[in-house]
């Protein structure tokens, strides 16, 4: 008999878990479809109990399936009962990790295959995805466009947290994201994690329904109207901070009509010093997911930063960057070289031209007063370790073409300008070795040493946009000569230099110097430009105002496409940020990295991982320029 009664109490236990989660109860014809598309048995949990459902104002027409605008797209219409499929990883790869994903869909409908596609590729590293099918359409009637939905996903915060050890799912491992509208409720989520919004039912909402992570994937509604600056109030920007807000992962495209928005919040995420990352790429359109056109790399970076956040086993041990000034032998500088020169052929160690940038006497507003008389070598960037190079009144061009053991060249070449705050340049793990890292993708890596430091009188920039300008020319000028294409020729500049090519590439048209000779006939316009952790984009640095030089200059089919790589923690970072709004805003194609950590001036270094993952992704966006033209 007792063992008659257990099994009774069993049943009736399991009939209770029906009723309040749908484990066994029949499924929605959307959860149905759902679990037909995966081709598996997945758990699906129901979020309330019946007649539970909070902030119902009317009844709603029956669930069902649409095709969406996209041949391939399907959508979930009139959901009012609001459920959690889980999408696990197979047991042996499980890493515990969990991220609820909420589809997109305006808030009219779920666009739920962009979901299932992420399942598929994030099972595969071990992590579990939940799809959210929160409710759908807005409910209007004094409601919030997101109300019900930021109910459905506090609910599924709790339940996941209370039951975590049924699905393998690790309690403070668990992420909410979503796209487009499912992006913006995970924004909610992040800063309206409490109070709940809804009385309590049981267990589950007196769990911590606050996300460890978030996943933002072409996120809408961030500010409004949609193209505007100003936050949407809903998310409590003025709320967010380091203490509160979990750590952020945000991905766009740049034509997707909502970046505005992300790169506003990734502002409001840096100025609170919240672990974020940011990564905008330069072609495909909103909700294109992870099988389109560049928003297919959003998921390599996610891995990544998972992974240096701690969800995804240890952080990465960067790989040790060995210096080579401090090592040189001190030998007599050959004639017609300068120490800097010397110096840099040196480290390369390999026989390369190096050509005077001007004719003898010829470098515009030179010599100046206190102008110096002999360039200066100092091994002291990088903590006293890496090759600085000042007092350069005889600019060069170091032209570093691919050795045979490193790669074909393919006629590319990048003008490389050194940081330094214009007072220096760091020509070695900024310029040198930047050269050998793009021979390796078989692109000429050409160092400019320009002149530094900036002369009293002038403006910090006036000598080095001089020598930038002339530089692209002589270089387009010589480019059979060198084996080159004069139409794939970039520039590329890091910290102060950064500054200066992104001045290069807006102040192509402006006359920087009288014409010289010949050379200055031809065209200083870059076909590209890579501003690395640029400089002095906004006045004063810790502002969101644009620097004037830089004001009206962006221009559509005249500024040539860009690349952008900043760490979070560098104080430049909020520059970056408010300058690529100015890109966007003129249409000028552009790609934009924010990575969490790494801090300021690492250039080649690996020691500034994970900033040091712009060589990566500049790689590949080099790789494909001439498709994105």
């Amino acid at each position: 008999m007792h063992s008659v009664m257990k099994k009774i109490l069993w049943a009736g236990g399991v009939m209770l878990l029906a009723a309040m989660y749908g484990r066994a109860a029949e499924l929605t014809v959307a959860d149905a479809e759902v679990r037909k598309e995966l081709g598996r048995d997945c758990p699906v949990v129901y979020l309330w109990p019946e007649g539970k459902v909070p902030d119902e104002p009317r009844p709603i027409d029956a669930e069902s399936i649409q095709p969406g605008k996209q041949s391939e797209a399907r959508t979930i219409r009139n959901v009012s009962r609001p459920s959690m499929t889980i999408i696990a990883p197979p047991a042996d790869k499980n890493t515990g990790v969990a991220l609820v994903l909420g589809p997109g869909g305006g808030y009219v409908g779920l666009g739920y295959r962009n979901v299932t596609d992420v399942a598929r590729l994030l099972n595969a590293r071990g992590i579990t995805v939940v799809l959210l099918k929160y409710r759908v359409p807005r409910r209007g009637e004094g409601f919030t466009k997101d109300h019900q939905p930021l109910q459905d996903a506090q609910r599924a915060l709790g339940i996941l947290r209370t039951r975590a050890a049924e699905w393998g799912i690790d309690p403070k491992k668990i992420g909410i994201g979503g796209f487009s509208a499912g992006g913006h409720m995970g924004a909610a989520l992040a800063n309206n994690f409490e109070p709940r919004l809804y009385p309590a039912l049981d267990e589950a909402d007196k769990t911590s329904c606050r996300p460890d992570f978030a996943v933002l994937l072409a996120p809408a509604y961030l500010t409004g109207p949609i193209e505007s600056r100003t936050p949407d109030p809903k998310l409590r920007y003025g709320e967010i901070s380091a203490k509160k807000t979990p750590p952020t992962f945000i991905a766009i495209t740049m034509p997707d009509k909502f970046t505005t928005g992300a790169t506003e919040y990734m502002l409001a995420l840096t100025k609170a010093k919240v672990n974020a990352e940011m990564h905008v790429y330069p072609t495909g359109e909103h909700g294109a997911g992870i099988a389109k056109d560049w928003l297919a790399e959003w998921s390599v970076e996610c891995l990544r930063w998972l992974a240096d956040a701690g969800f995804l086993g240890p952080k990465p041990t960067p790989e040790k960057f060995t210096y080579k000034a401090s090592s040189l032998a001190e030998s007599p500088v050959p004639a017609g070289l300068t120490e800097g020169d010397w110096k840099l052929k040196q480290i390369l160690g390999r026989e390369v031209p190096v050509i005077p940038l001007w004719p003898e006497g010829g470098a515009p507003d030179d010599p100046v007063p206190g102008a110096p008389a002999k360039e200066v070598v100092a091994v002291k960037s990088r903590g006293g370790t890496a090759l600085n190079i000042t007092q350069v009144a005889r600019p060069t061009l170091l032209v570093v073409s691919p050795s045979k053991a490193q790669a074909k060249p393919n006629g590319r070449a990048v003008i490389i300008m050194p940081g330094g705050g214009y007072g220096g340049l760091a020509a070695e793990h900024e310029g040198v070795r930047v050269a050998e890292w793009l021979n390796e993708q078989g692109i000429t890596g050409i160092v400019l040493k320009y002149r530094v430091p900036s002369r009293k009188g002038f403006e910090k920039h006036h000598h080095a946009l001089q020598d930038a300008q002339r530089a692209m020319r002589m270089v387009r000028s010589r480019a059979a000569e060198w084996g080159l294409d004069p139409k794939k020729i970039g520039v590329m500049g890091f910290s102060a230099g950064g500054h200066a090519a992104a001045m290069l590439c807006t102040s192509f048209d402006r006359e920087a110097y009288p014409a010289k000779d010949d050379i200055d006939r031809v065209s200083c316009r870059p076909d590209f430009g890579l501003p690395i952790y640029a400089a002095y984009l906004t006045e004063p640095t810790d502002s969101d105002t644009i620097a004037a030089d830089f004001k009206d200059r962006l221009k559509r089919e005249a500024t040539p496409p860009l690349f952008f790589a900043v760490a979070k923690d560098d104080r430049f970072s909020r520059g970056v940020l408010n300058f690529y709004l100015e890109v966007r805003a003129a249409q000028v194609p552009a790609e934009m990295h924010i990575y969490n950590a790494g801090g300021h001036g690492g250039g080649i270094d690996p020691i500034s991982y994970p900033t040091s993952e712009w060589t990566r992704a500049a790689a590949r966006w080099l790789s494909a320029l001439d498709a994105t033209k």
